[in-house]
């Protein structure tokens, strides 16, 4: 361990002596995938004991709608020891060392590709976006509400549980076109109705983010952005194709775009023809693999699941495949190449975003008919159609932006409303059958973040509907930690109800490893200097040996009472 400045090391220890006096959260997030049987509980237990935490936040709904405990609502978790129950054997253990258990859930993120157990009985509690990756339940309708909170209740009376904390309890996707939704949007609002047969015709409104190509020299324009920007098109070098989709269309993919994408991919199919997947290191090590995994359950939605496949196995690939390269930024030169040589050769390359750090090569401008790069662009966007393909049938009706954002405002106000009724009943049906049970949530630690994703968090402390909520603040930069704390203090000054919720863990060249020592002792020392009454940390995973006996020695030396929040007025 490198040396620590006088001055650091002496907060430190003034942290780690008030500590031991004061209550203070030491919290850390645990998945119940990792405590199948009694014997993989016990092994982490004991970490989260010699690491003196004081509760842990155990993960015990996602997975499609799979629970890890006893519930008339929920399928058992696969793989769990027969006759073996986590969240009981999780509590009792815990509760014998003084450690809190809080019964996580993920509200909104389904945690499949498909629809299985809850969505298998009730398919329309999904959001309905088009085919825009991941799966969410929908928190406007009230039967959705309703099923997660009779879900957390039903957890809370019969467990010894010491708190319910609520995750993902926003939405991903921005809208939803289903029927029940736009009804009641527009009755509520008073504003024009999308019919479903509207919202398969162009133009479409949508939220996107894009690195968009720009200057076509041989592609085909079949649809733009407002001003003019190319939104999709086609170029055929040799015997092949190639569509572009020129945002980040497998976040975003309204009815109209997933209808259009939908026809091609049926188009290209043939049989024995399959569909393909693929990425580049130097990519995945600048972005990510977010991207790719989105990607693949929009293929999935749109009924063509795809396998992965390396850059340099595309040459393997049979003539008339589907590649598809989704937010693919940095090609090589040969991987270029290949994918030119692949569909000469016959094959169908879907392109999701643009490959803007790859367009000085020749080989690119030519795959995508396009010469130059363009600049980012987030913003609200209207795509309509050029008229040079009827698989983008046009609609006589014309979208205003200005009108669009004035109704975006609105839908706004509506989804927030939805999620704040759910945070509302189970808190307070929570606090009706157990008043001493904590009701806490993670949430999206920057303000403008939280808002773009309709979860009203600031109003959730100030009203004290929550116990208390943790800002998911995983930066690795101090800078920006602080700037975020002091955000958070313009909702609560003292933060006697928000939690900081830090990273263990950290990404590097790919790869996902533990957080280095110096970086969370500093990020620790600066919560504390701020006022916090403890953190979170995400998560027990990534709670290496060696992290477990620096939070022993360093942090957290010596047992400490749980921090509550002033209790709420009756």
């Amino acid at each position: 361990m490198r040396a620590v400045s006088l001055s650091l090391l002496v907060v430190i220890l003034i942290s780690a002596a008030a500590s031991a006096a004061q209550p203070e959260l030491r919290g850390i997030w645990a998945h119940a995938t990792a405590v199948k049987t009694p014997a993989e509980a016990d092994a982490l237990i004991a970490k989260i004991d010699r690491a003196n935490f004081n509760a842990v936040f155990l993960l015990v709904f996602y997975w499609g709608g799979e629970a890890y405990f006893r519930s008339s609502y929920s399928p058992m978790g696969d793989g769990v020891q027969a006759g073996y129950d986590p969240l009981e054997y999780m509590t009792e253990e815990c509760h014998k060392r003084g450690i809190q258990v809080h019964a996580w859930f993920v509200n909104g993120a389904y945690g499949a590709g498909q629809p299985k157990h809850v969505l298998d009985a009730h398919p329309t509690w999904a959001v309905d976006d088009g085919a825009g990756g991941a799966i969410w339940y929908d928190f406007g309708k009230q039967e959705v509400r309703r099923f997660q909170s009779d879900l957390m209740i039903e957890c809370l009376r019969r467990y010894d549980v010491d708190g319910l904390h609520l995750d993902y309890i926003r939405y991903g996707p921005h809208l939803c076109y289903c029927d029940e939704c736009q009804r009641e949007f527009a009755v509520k609002y008073n504003t024009e109705l999308l019919t479903p047969e509207r919202r398969k015709t162009f133009p479409v409104a949508v939220s996107i983010t894009a690195n968009p190509l720009l200057s076509p020299k041989t592609a085909t324009v079949l649809a733009t952005f407002s001003d003019g920007t190319p939104a999709i098109a086609v170029n055929m070098p040799g015997k092949g194709m190639v569509l572009l989709l020129n945002w980040h269309a497998e976040i975003e993919m309204p009815p109209a775009v997933a209808q259009v994408v939908r026809l091609m991919l049926d188009m290209w199919t043939a049989p024995g023809v399959e569909t393909w997947l693929t990425t580049t290191d130097a990519t995945r090590n600048e972005y990510g693999n977010d991207a790719l995994e989105t990607a693949r359950v929009s293929l999935s939605r749109l009924g063509h699941p795809a396998k992965s496949v390396a850059p340099d196995r595309i040459t393997s690939l049979p003539a008339g495949s589907i590649l598809v390269l989704p937010a693919v930024y940095v090609i090589s030169q040969q991987t270029a190449i290949d994918l030119e040589q692949f569909v000469k050769r016959g094959g169908k390359l879907l392109i999701i975003d643009g490959p803007v750090k790859s367009m000085h090569l020749g080989t690119m401008q030519r795959l995508t008919g396009f010469l130059q790069p363009g600049r980012y662009i987030r913003r609200d966007e209207v795509i309509q159609s050029t008229g040079r393909s009827p698989i983008l049938p046009k609609s006589r009706e014309q979208i205003d932006v200005v009108r669009w954002k004035y109704r975006m405002d609105r839908w706004a106000e509506f989804r927030k409303w939805g999620v704040t009724e759910l945070v509302r009943d189970v808190s307070r049906r929570a606090k009706s059958a157990k008043p001493k049970i904590q009701v806490t949530a993670a949430v999206v630690s920057s303000l403008d973040a939280a808002n773009a994703a309709y979860q009203d968090w600031p109003r959730w402390v100030r009203e004290k509907t929550v116990d208390f909520v943790v800002p998911m603040a995983y930066t690795t930069d101090n800078g920006e930690l602080a700037r975020q704390i002091g955000q958070w203090k313009t909702v609560d000054r003292q933060l006697d109800r928000i939690t900081p919720g830090l990273s263990i863990y950290q990404e590097d060249a790919g790869t996902t490893t533990s957080r280095d020592v110096n970086l969370i002792r500093s990020q620790y020392v600066l919560c504390r200097q701020q006022g916090t009454s403890g953190n979170m940390y995400f998560s027990l995973q990534y709670l290496s040996d060696p992290l477990v006996d620096f939070f022993h020695a360093e942090l957290y030396p010596a047992k400490a009472p749980l921090y509550v929040p002033p209790r709420r007025a009756p």
